[in-house]
């Protein structure tokens, strides 16, 4: 069976609604991705009228379920900081990669964040596509770090959970600039451009009520969560 379209996940602050040239931008370079928009942000007073259409389409209701209670579970703030986790949850469920489309958003993924690029200007759009392609590879080449993150949370274990924590983090510093390389050979400037996006870097990763949900999932969906997702800024 070929495999189905890429996936992607978009995100923009819903005090500063996705633009036009934004949702213009993806139809014409994601055209052939399934888009996805998540639930806090499938509204149509967020969103131009074309981005109602396809490539864009709303979070499978299962999964929109999920990443709203993970989300409320990580964080009782439902800004930016909670639309960011409900965004990463999504991307990390479905294997996509997050589109970004509002680089004033970058604080808001900061909690969530275990590497982050920066450049002096903006990619040219060819460099965009071709990295978002790569940001949607990132779940599966992380997939290998999935088991210890998992038990680490499950176990209530601080110390655990710190130490899995910090290895992520590490790798991230190790892996980020390698897979994304072509973008710049280190991170300088103020336009951010990626984003590896993590829940086990979130403050809320040892919460009870997070391990608990995660509990009930099937140990293969809740594997996929503890994998990484990426972020692109276009």
């Amino acid at each position: 069976m070929p495999p189905g379209p890429s996936v992607r996940v978009l995100l923009f602050n819903p005090d500063r609604p996705a633009t036009r040239p934004a949702i213009d931008w993806i139809v014409e370079r994601q055209r052939h991705a399934r888009v996805i928009v998540p639930p806090s942000l499938w509204r149509p007073e967020l969103l131009p009228a074309r981005a109602l259409h396809e490539p864009f389409v709303p979070a499978d209701p299962d999964a929109a379920l999920q990443a709203a209670e993970l989300s409320a579970s990580l964080s009782a703030h439902r800004g930016g900081a909670g639309i960011v986790a409900e965004a990463t949850i999504l991307a990390l469920l479905e294997g996509g990669a997050v589109i970004a489309a509002d680089t004033g958003m970058f604080r808001d993924l900061i909690p969530l964040s275990s590497w982050s690029m920066n450049l002096p200007e903006r990619p040219t759009d060819g460099l965009l596509v071709q990295h978002l392609g790569i940001a949607g590879r990132v779940r599966e080449a992380w997939s290998d770090a999935s088991g210890e993150a998992l038990d680490a949370i499950l176990s209530a274990d601080a110390p655990r959970l710190a130490r899995a924590a910090r290895a992520r983090r590490l790798r991230a510093r190790r892996d980020g600039p390698d897979r994304f390389g072509r973008l710049a050979k280190k991170s300088a400037g103020l336009r951010p451009a990626v984003v590896y996006l993590d829940l086990l870097a979130s403050p809320g990763a040892g919460a009870a009520e997070f391990a608990d949900r995660l509990r009930r999932l099937d140990r293969t969906r809740a594997l996929s969560l503890l994998s990484v997702a990426a972020a692109v800024f276009i």
